[in-house]
């Protein structure tokens, strides 16, 4: 059903990207003093978002209906993982900020669900730290709604041309923020790996982080240039803060999360230097391939009994060719390697943030983030790959085939989905002259990340362990998640909840009981009358009009 409604959006894309045009329906539900109306909204940009959603969506639940084969409540996960897809689709297609928001309250209430899955601490306060950081970015949501209140409509429509929206562009930029993990709300995007797999590979792919860079995209126009500025300073820290903690983490899904926070910063980076159209097409190229990465790690952390420590691996082509290949294919397709998908964005949205008017401090950032997103994507290529394993007891199930057909649809489109995107839709920018020295700056830069990646990783580095755990922890935005939300809101209600435990069981336990169970008989007896009463005066005027009519 996901995969043919895919093909559906995906003729509806190539309609209107050639004829240039779109769909605006509106459903009136009342229509009386004041109107309540819901729209929908249709265009290339919400049409190809889609397909990629629903394809993205069928694969990962053909995926997991081999890998949650053995989990108990796994009817539960599924319908969770619909209303996921179904509260992205709100998000997508409703040009509405009151019918937005169901979109984007299901996403952060959904996902905390979805992270709780497992029922343990680890999970719960994981769950915790994803539920209060997108909270804050629906109260800027409900701020914004409530600003609209004055200005006579909710749609975003009526206002591309309106100058006075200063706060609510700030209001949106927060929340836009926050839904994408970028610079300080970033810590909960790792902790949310205690998630299952197949719900990681949705999260990271094409909803809940991707959801902050799509709003971005169709309210980019509200932004000046000082927010612009500022938003273009905040991805570049995110895209290095990122990198180096991914230089630094063994731990297999947490990697490739922390790969998904430096792409959300290189597209809000895009979108900051106004070339918001190609971040619309890195994030549609970064959907194939990040969904794949996250179900091939799934495959080998299944196999490996749930072990996620990179320094276990090695030599995998042994037994896992098909799959190593798949996995290596969308590795080298995030960071840019020629002529995969994420290059034709990459490539193109790094030359011309070269021809924009920027300071050096902007510059050494971007590349630096660059640099680094080759480094951890070669180290994991290496430990996975080229390295002699750990010891470690390995299972070869007969699942592995059934889970490795799932991927075939983002293995091609990790291949090709660029070179056709940029071929028909994204043309103009396919020509960027530059002086040799820039035009292989890139290519340069690359080279010496794999050159440093091989040393770093075969050989024995000994860092301060001061610095080693400010690089490592994010900047110490892990105090967030652990410390600072641990102590106010868990220890507190523990201590509470002990403390009144016998005084809330004697007052609301018996004596509310005993009050209930005497308001229960009380009412129970006049109802029994009143009953009565009813019933007898409806038998007499009952009688009264069947005497009068004779």
């Amino acid at each position: 059903m996901l995969y043919f409604a895919e093909f559906f959006f995906f003729f509806f894309y190539f309609k209107m990207i050639i004829f240039n045009y779109s769909y605006f329906f509106s459903w009136t539900m009342m229509n009386s003093s004041f109107s309540v109306t819901f729209p929908l909204y249709f265009d290339f940009i919400s049409c190809m978002f889609m397909s990629m959603v629903l394809l993205i969506s069928g694969s990962i639940i053909f995926y997991s209906y081999f890998y949650m084969d053995s989990e108990i409540y796994k009817t539960r996960f599924f319908f969770l993982m619909l209303l996921f897809v179904v509260s992205m689709i709100f998000l997508i297609l409703c040009p509405n900020f009151f019918c937005m928001l169901l979109g984007w309250d299901g996403l952060g209430l959904i996902s905390y669900c979805l992270v709780i899955y497992y029922q343990n601490f680890k999970s719960f306060s994981s769950g915790m730290i994803t539920a209060l950081t997108n909270r804050v970015g629906d109260v800027f949501i409900l701020a914004s709604i409530a600003m609209f209140f004055s200005m006579g409509s909710w749609s975003y429509m009526n206002y591309v041309f309106s100058l006075n929206l200063t706060w609510l562009s700030i209001f949106f930029l927060i929340a836009s923020l926050t839904k994408s993990a970028q610079i300080p709300f970033s810590a909960w995007l790792p902790a949310a790996m205690a998630a299952p797999t197949p719900v990681s590979s949705l999260v990271h792919s094409s909803t809940l982080v991707t959801a902050g860079v799509y709003i971005m995209i169709r309210f980019n126009y509200f932004l000046s240039e000082n927010l612009k500025f500022f938003l273009l300073f905040i991805s570049l820290l995110t895209m290095v803060m990122s990198g180096i903690s991914g230089v630094f983490e063994y731990d297999l899904k947490k990697i490739i999360a922390l790969s998904t926070l430096s792409q959300l910063g290189f597209m809000m980076t895009s979108i900051s230097l106004n070339l918001s159209n190609l971040a619309f097409f890195h994030l549609v190229t970064h959907a194939s391939f990040k969904a794949l990465l996250f179900m091939c790690a799934g495959m080998f952390i299944h196999n490996f009994f749930d072990n996620q420590d990179i320094r276990f691996f090695g030599l995998m082509n042994k037994n896992f060719s098909f799959s190593l290949s798949m996995f290596n294919v969308a590795n080298l397709s995030l960071c840019g390697f020629p002529f995969l998908s994420g290059f034709f964005s990459k490539d193109l949205i790094l030359e011309l943030f070269l021809l924009k008017k920027v300071n050096t401090l902007f510059f050494v950032l971007i590349f630096l983030g660059t640099f680094l997103t080759v480094f951890y994507t070669f180290r994991l290529i290496y430990f996975l790959s080229l390295k002699n394993p750990f010891y470690y007891p390995l299972e070869i199930s007969n699942k592995k085939l059934g889970i490795e057909y799932s991927m075939g649809f983002l293995f091609l489109f990790s291949i090709f989905l660029g070179f056709f995107g940029s071929l028909f839709f994204f043309f103009p920018y396919n020509y960027v002259v530059l002086p040799i020295t820039l035009k292989v700056l890139v290519l340069v830069l690359c080279f010496f990340s794999i050159f440093f990646c091989i040393i770093f990783s075969s050989s024995l580095f000994c860092f301060n362990s001061k610095i080693s755990l400010f690089l490592g922890q994010m900047w110490f935005l892990y105090f967030l998640k652990t410390d600072f939300l641990k102590f106010p809101f868990f220890n507190f209600s523990f201590k509470v909840s002990k403390s009144l435990n016998g005084f809330s069981e004697l007052f609301f336990g018996f004596y509310l009981y005993k009050y209930l169970f005497f308001i229960s008989s009380v009412s129970n007896k006049y109802l029994k009358s009143l009953f009565s009463f009813f019933f007898f005066m409806f038998l007499y005027f009952f009688f009264v009009f069947i005497f009068m009519n004779l």
